[in-house]
């Protein structure tokens, strides 16, 4: 019955977790950019997320005692490499027209640590169906987080990609026919007609 208990309590925990990753980046709105400050905070959050994700990892298959300076060093790590991050992020995308690249990437990254927590254990927990430990659970969900954040840079760059369009050419075009003389043509009037 202990074994059930600690497998809600820890499904309990990340579901959580994850939950208030989510939270603060959906509230920046476009039309007032958010504080360098803002992006060090979520910044915290998404790098406590996946440094305890890789901390849990880095434990053993039986969670001992002593594990959890592990799990402490990993968390804490990953904040504060997820400060330096974000503050970056904001650093560089001061004065750039929204949606800001820094920001699709740290709020993409959020979402993905979150979903693939949510993902992670849903997973793992078809495999506990089998008469699995309840370690399966977290160990899906820290899977799950790293996974999710890669795929939330990789969608945050392509949709940074795909809202921020190449400027059309501007100029003119000399064309010159045989017999005729020169006409000049602006360039954005030329597209799509070739």
């Amino acid at each position: 019955m202990t074994r059930m208990v600690r497998g809600a309590a820890a499904l309990a925990f990340v579901a959580t977790f994850s939950a208030l990753s989510a939270a603060p980046s959906a509230a920046w709105a476009e039309e007032d950019p958010p504080s360098v400050m803002r992006y060090g905070l979520d910044g915290f959050w998404t790098g406590a997320q996946i440094g305890l994700a890789s901390g849990y990892l880095a434990t053993g298959p039986d969670y001992e005692r002593e594990e959890w300076r592990k799990l402490a060093f990993g968390a804490g790590l990953g904040a504060l490499i997820g400060v330096g991050v974000g503050i970056s992020l904001g650093v560089a995308d001061l004065g750039s027209s929204p949606p800001a690249t820094g920001h699709l990437v740290l709020r993409d990254m959020g979402y993905g640590v979150g979903l693939g927590a949510i993902v992670g254990t849903a997973v793992s927990a078809l495999f506990l169906i089998d008469g699995g430990e309840p370690k399966t659970l977290l160990t899906g969900a820290a899977v799950g987080t790293l996974a999710g954040a890669g795929a939330g840079i990789i969608f945050g760059v392509i949709e940074s990609v795909a809202s921020h369009p190449e400027p059309a050419t501007t100029g003119t075009l000399r064309l010159t026919f045989i017999g005729s003389e020169q006409s000049y043509l602006p360039l954005p009037a030329l597209q799509g007609t070739f």
